[in-house]
């Protein structure tokens, strides 16, 4: 099994969440983490075991409205609680080339069970490329959806991460 270090400033997180008025859009880069898997032939070897550290620093997110922004980091509260932490502990073959991946996810000291999927884009000896991502209700979290000047946010959030990393 090969141990891959995220290389952060390669490696982007994005979150979309739907509203009664219009999407919102928040990104962040600076991903950072690991990564351990058997690759074989350019593929992923569901086979054998795989497993992810995938750390977010919550101030790095980033909406594409101020408001929404604020609203965010209020609600993250990034001072108390300043890193998302997903881990994943299990991935299975799934459809084509997609994978799906079972672990953890921790927001604001709240761990909870996950499911999402994962896509080997390209690899070498040393590196590889990976796209993937699932779809969380907040209150699972703890957190309600906010409601800023009368529109209302909805609780489902898509996230999705791009992931480079080497050896």
């Amino acid at each position: 099994m090969a141990h891959y270090k995220i290389v952060a400033d390669q490696s982007t997180l994005s979150a979309e969440a739907k509203s009664s008025l219009h999407p919102i859009h928040a990104e962040a880069r600076h991903v950072a983490g690991w990564v351990e898997a058997v690759i074989a032939d350019g593929s992923l070897n569901a086979a054998e075991p795989a497993n992810a550290r995938i750390e977010l620093a919550i101030d790095a997110l980033r909406a594409d409205n101020a408001l929404v922004n604020r609203e965010i980091q209020k609600r993250l509260d990034s001072r108390r609680y300043p890193t998302v932490v997903a881990e994943i502990h299990k991935v299975s073959a799934g459809s084509g080339d997609r994978y799906e991946w079972h672990g953890d996810l921790t927001l604001r000291h709240v761990t909870k069970p996950v499911t999402g999927w994962a896509q080997l884009v390209s690899s070498t000896d040393s590196s590889l490329r990976v796209t993937g991502g699932l779809t969380l209700d907040i209150r699972d979290f703890g957190l309600d959806p906010p409601k800023l000047l009368g529109m209302r946010v909805y609780p489902e959030v898509t996230v999705s991460v791009q992931v480079a990393a080497t050896t």
